[in-house]
């Protein structure tokens, strides 16, 4: 085997997400992985864009000289070098596929290091230049770029799915309503951000103040309440300081109830909705549904309700992530997204149910039979991409209350905004929620997924950078 074959076969767990987000020309331009150039073996290049990206380990703190040298090299044979440490990779990679398609897409950019300057054992935040915002492209001159950030395909696959989605709810008799997009009561989720508004017209006394949903999902339980029955909105939310590669701050979102039903029944029909999606593109996915702690236990060896911080810490393995202020839900939120999520199988539909009663969120919490408390909530999965996230639905206005309490301490200590509670949906609570199940899945997301793109730009008409 010769060294560029058998360095694919033995990838680096950072060298494998970036290759996710590197193959199959998702930011554009082919990129191919351990190529050779003038006698060095490259991470990966993009001939077309004479751009070589490079991983790398702690090791090269010891090689610095090492890595100099081979930087000339790759320079004078007319490349330009991008290097990431590994834990950048798995930590940022929203910021590092950014600063790649930066230096795809302007030629006369010469980067040499990623978002960390280099030097002997020491590393700082780099002054590099800023990364474009999800879908920007090459001015020409002074000259705003005004046209769209997705192709016309794209843009037809979207009306295509829209349709699509009403469709299938119009053949089980799930009604499609419209709710307010902006209202009193806003989102205390701490990792979650709301814009605000002013409204400068008459009130009668109510507050001026609104909020910018971040989901449809008090509103419609509030109509679930009042007796409406099974019902679905399709429709924009906005969420603030989330823009960037796979991130826009107003995006679809698709959400659903079912009364009478519980969050696995919910699982089958999300995956129908999915596969119906992805046959517009010619592709389906097998659904598999494990538990939250049988996936750690089968894929990490640890069991995520009995593990101690310190053992959920070793699992994370060579992932560099300063432990300052994090807590063990943060803990296990980084093995997810770190090593779990990053090997799924990208024709599976993975649904993941009874996770932490910590983050249960908006949904019931019931003892898992071994004695460990769990939320009946599941999140799907789509290859790498988390599609949608699906409750059995508390009904207890008195919890709930308490829930949101407890978001807004933790919003204060942070020295978060903390929005008002929405008290009528509190009251539609009070008032009796029927048993049900809920789900919201990201459309924007689902078309990125049908695409095979990393980025959101693609699948908007124009995103935050053109909007």
């Amino acid at each position: 085997m010769d060294n560029a074959r058998q360095m694919r076969a033995e990838t680096t767990e950072a060298e494998q997400r970036l290759w996710l987000h590197l193959r199959n020309q998702q930011l554009g331009f082919k990129f191919r992985r351990q190529h050779r150039i003038a006698g060095y073996i490259a991470d990966f290049v993009c001939v077309e864009r004479k751009l070589v990206v490079e991983a790398d380990g702690g090791q090269h703190l010891r090689q610095t000289d090492y890595d100099h040298e081979r930087t000339k090299v790759l320079q004078a044979a007319g490349y330009r070098v991008l290097r990431f440490w590994n834990h950048e990779i798995l930590g940022n990679t929203d910021a590092v596929m950014d600063a790649i398609w930066h230096a795809l897409h302007n030629a006369s950019v010469q980067p040499t290091h990623g978002l960390t300057t280099r030097g002997k054992g020491h590393r700082s935040p780099s002054p590099r230049p800023s990364p474009p915002q999800a879908g920007e492209r090459v001015q020409r001159g002074d000259a705003l770029d005004w046209q769209p950030s997705a192709t016309f395909d794209a843009i037809r696959l979207r009306a295509r799915l829209n349709a699509l989605i009403r469709g299938f709810f119009a053949e089980r008799g799930v009604f499609e309503v419209e709710t307010p997009v902006f209202s009193r009561g806003g989102n205390s989720e701490p990792n979650i951000a709301s814009f605000s508004l002013e409204f400068s017209g008459r009130t009668d006394g109510a507050p001026r103040t609104r909020w910018l949903r971040t989901s449809p999902e008090y509103p419609l339980k509030r109509l679930l309440a009042a007796g409406f029955g099974d019902c679905y909105e399709l429709g924009r939310v906005f969420r603030d300081g989330e823009a960037g590669g796979r991130h826009n701050p107003e995006f679809t979102m698709l959400e659903w109830y079912r009364v009478g039903w519980d969050h696995l029944r919910l699982i089958g029909e999300t995956a129908e909705l999915v596969n119906a999606s992805l046959a517009l593109v010619g592709r389906a996915a097998a659904l598999r549904v494990t538990t939250y702690r049988d996936l750690y236990r089968d894929a990490l060896g640890i069991d995520p309700f009995a593990a101690s911080e310190g053992e959920l810490r070793d699992a994370l393995g060579d992932v560099g992530i300063d432990p300052a202020g994090l807590g063990r839900d943060d803990w296990l939120d980084l093995l997810m997204t770190h090593r779990l999520q990053p090997a799924f199988a990208r024709d599976e539909l993975l649904a993941v149910t009874d996770w932490p009663a910590s983050q249960c969120a908006l949904a019931r919490v019931r003892d898992d039979g071994d004695g460990h408390p769990v939320a009946e909530r599941f999140e799907l999965y789509l290859g790498t991409v988390e599609l949608a996230n699906g409750y059995h639905e508390l009904a207890d206005a008195g919890e709930q209350r308490a829930r949101f309490v407890r978001d807004l301490e933790r919003r204060r200590e942070r020295g978060a905004a903390e929005p008002p509670l929405d008290d009528a949906f509190l009251a539609a609570l009070d008032a009796g929620l029927p048993d049900c199940a809920g789900v919201a899945l990201g459309v924007d997301r689902l078309l990125m997924a049908m695409l095979g793109t990393g980025r959101i730009a693609d699948v908007l008409a124009f995103d935050f950078a053109r909007s």
